[in-house]
């Protein structure tokens, strides 16, 4: 990999110790993917093995994976004796994405709210702990990963495995992950601090049994979190965009 390459894997890596490692053709997927959601690559655009093998410093075993990665997150389209070209991805497919993923997350956080895995709601309150301690960190994908890491808390605790299930299929078949690779949220200590204490008013309504309250919160929560990363992907993009006609759940 190039030099500036590696020091962008290598400290995204650093900062990513307690979650799961990840391969060599995960980073690559998120760094390639990174530029796809960016606009950096654009639709159509042929993603050809050489040109990345050389660019990254690896050999095309890397390669070929993190596009067989990218094409199951749907960023890529694999067309046979062709290669791999950039899907399209339209700023309303982004906020489609965030949409669903709130309305799933919401049923979880009412079903918590409602009848608790209480394991889980201990697990959240950890999370909360986390979120607020790093209200004055300038680590805004740091701060992000442990969001979806309390998203991920709640779909646990609504002792739904289905919904658990679909969750999981979303971040791991789509761009979802790939979206946060990027930093398109948490830049600044004021949304830092409002993000931490709407997810803790999440948790006290869940404790006090109170589904509209949780439901309320972490709907406001995802909801900026989405209008949040929309503006910032438009300016990446150089895309505008009706926040109102393309954010609609």
């Amino acid at each position: 990999m190039t030099a500036a390459s590696q020091k962008a894997i290598k400290t995204d890596a650093d900062s990513d110790v307690r979650f799961s490692p990840r391969t060599i053709p995960e980073q690559l997927a998120e760094e390639l993917g990174a530029d796809i959601v960016a606009g950096r690559r654009k639709p159509g655009e042929r993603l050809v093995e050489l040109d990345l093998a050389q660019r990254f410093g690896v050999s095309r075993g890397p390669i070929r994976e993190a596009i067989r990665i990218l094409e199951r997150r749907r960023l890529v389209e694999l067309l046979p004796r062709r290669g791999a070209y950039v899907r399209p991805m339209s700023l309303k497919s982004i906020a489609d994405l965030f949409n669903v993923r709130t309305a799933l997350s919401l049923l979880a956080v009412r079903s918590m709210a409602t009848a608790p895995v209480e394991s889980y709601v201990e697990t959240l309150a950890r999370r909360c702990d986390e979120l607020t301690a790093m209200i004055d960190v300038p680590d805004p994908l740091g701060f992000a990963r442990i969001t979806t890491r309390a998203v991920r808390t709640i779909a646990h605790g609504s002792g739904n495995g289905l919904l658990l299930e679909l969750l999981t299929d979303l971040a791991n078949q789509t761009a979802w992950t790939t979206i946060w690779k990027a930093p398109l949220d948490y830049a600044t200590r004021d949304v830092r601090h409002e993000a931490a204490e709407l997810m803790t008013r999440t948790l006290n309504a869940i404790r006090q049994r109170n589904p509209e309250i949780a439901v309320a919160s972490l709907d406001r929560l995802l909801e900026e979190d989405r209008d949040r990363a929309l503006a910032t992907l438009s300016d990446l993009r150089k895309e505008t965009f009706n926040l109102s006609a393309i954010s609609q759940t």
